[in-house]
């Protein structure tokens, strides 16, 4: 009866089919909106890292869409899952091993004294851990846990880095698309202009058909442009787990901030103290560190009793087990050997990562500081002279004197300006994420936020 009741204690398996129909109606439902994510950006906004109000039914802002991707972000999600079986082990590690429940049946045949030819014994066998190996299980565990959640959240902040990447890139592509559209505008006016000129024969055929070529290639080149700019919008829209089809409007932003530039190695020792990577590659050495003193207590011996009670041809006798591992030739040495190898190989891993995220925050700040200045000489200089060139060429032509040449010129001038700006303020940004990515989570303060594209 009590093996009937121990056995009915223990868990029973229930199958759980995948359902792919669910799977596709959850997705396409899924707007962004739900109220897991508003509950999770106000929890961003107690450590200032989102905007205090959540409210996307004026558009996604970048901000915004951070809380929706670190919700729905199909791989953030099975991060966690993958971190939840640690996670799901860890209480259970370092429980004592069940007990050995042992019965001897014997039956003298031949030469038994008594009318009780049976010989009888059962014993209740107990592991009793005086090596340790059980705390130590329970502290590796705990710490293989808490290494998963470590690496969790780098993965989280490397998503937030890559979409506020990616957002911007699509951003700029959005703006190209939209220069290109008023630039084909333009063109089609004046060359609208320079037919009418030449029906009334002040300009040349060969010179009005200038204008013909120059539209067409430019509607060509818009129509990839367009395609490009949804191509990343649905890039966007997969890296916040929404459908293509979400009505879900996304608002677009070209400028980002890094924090306050500093001095050089200020900046490091903020990434020594916030970079989530290098936080997760620290708790992978503690893992080994644990790891190694787990495997160097197995080498102890535990002691097995075995108390029991028996029956020796009708006479009772009290039994009494004891067994004990010798640790003389085995004594674990080859677990051993391995744990502390894989430590030196995660101390080396930790000096690696180290060395690696300082040369690319040397190189990020280069980045970031010659997109700065390349951005404010454009604004500065490059776009103020294309304009005026353009204004000055289309006031010649509308008094009548079409210059194809010199309008093809100034029309190229103006719309290489514009697409050095967006490529440039693009360039900045992208810089100034990847600044803040090496470095780890700021405080609100301490960057701008995105500006909206001019």
């Amino acid at each position: 009866m009590a093996s009937a009741a121990l056995l009915n204690a223990c868990q029973r398996y229930e199958p759980r089919p995948l359902d792919l129909d669910a799977t596709r109606d959850a997705w396409l439902a899924r707007t962004g909106d739900e109220e897991n994510v508003r509950d999770f950006a106000a929890r961003l906004a107690e450590s200032d890292e989102a905007p205090t109000v959540f409210d996307p039914s004026d558009g996604l802002s970048l901000p915004e869409a951070e809380a929706v991707a670190l919700v729905f972000n199909p791989d953030l999600r099975l991060a966690r899952l993958d971190a939840g079986i640690a996670a799901a082990g860890a209480p259970y590690a370092g429980l004592w091993e069940d007990p050995v429940l042992g019965v001897d049946l014997e039956r003298i045949v031949r030469g038994a004294d008594g009318a009780n030819p049976w010989v009888a014994g059962g014993t209740l066998g107990v592991t009793v851990p005086l090596s340790g190996r059980l705390e130590a299980a329970k502290s590796l565990a705990e710490a293989r846990a808490g290494a998963e959640l470590d690496r969790v959240v780098a993965r989280e902040w490397a998503t937030r880095a890559a979409l506020r990447e990616l957002w911007i890139e699509w951003s700029a592509a959005a703006l190209r698309a939209q220069s290109a559209r008023e630039a084909v505008a333009r063109v089609r006016g004046v060359s609208e202009l320079a037919q009418n000129q030449e029906r009334a024969g002040s300009l040349s055929r060969v010179e009005a058909r200038l204008f013909l070529l120059e539209l067409s290639g430019r509607e060509a080149d818009l129509i990839a442009l367009d395609a490009r700019a949804r191509e990343l919008e649905i890039q966007v829209r997969a890296m916040l787990g929404l459908a293509p089809e979400s009505a879900l409007v996304l608002r677009p932003a070209l400028g980002f901030s890094a924090p306050a530039e500093t001095d050089e190695a200020e900046l490091r020792a903020a990434m020594e103290r916030s970079s989530p990577e290098l936080a997760s590659v620290r708790s992978q050495y503690e893992v080994a560190e644990r790891s190694l003193r787990a495997e160097v207590r197995r080498q102890y011996p535990d002691l097995k009793i075995g108390p029991g009670y028996g029956s020796d041809q009708g006479d009772d006798r009290v039994l009494l087990g004891v067994e004990v591992a010798l640790p003389i030739w085995n004594r674990n040495q080859r677990g051993i050997a391995e744990a502390r190898a894989e430590r030196e190989a995660a101390r080396g891993r930790f000096e690696t990562t180290y060395e690696h995220l300082a040369s690319q925050l040397s190189v990020a700040l280069v980045r970031h500081r010659a997109a700065r200045a390349r951005r404010e000489l454009v604004e500065s200089a490059v776009v103020p002279l294309a304009d005026e060139q353009q204004r000055d060429s289309m006031r010649i032509a509308e008094l009548g004197r079409v210059e194809p040449l010199l309008l093809l010129a100034a029309f190229t001038a103006r719309d290489d300006a514009s697409r050095r700006l967006i490529d440039a303020r693009a360039a900045e940004s992208i810089g100034a994420v990847r600044v803040t990515e090496l470095i780890g989570p700021v405080p609100r303060d301490a960057a701008a936020p995105p500006r909206e594209p001019e």
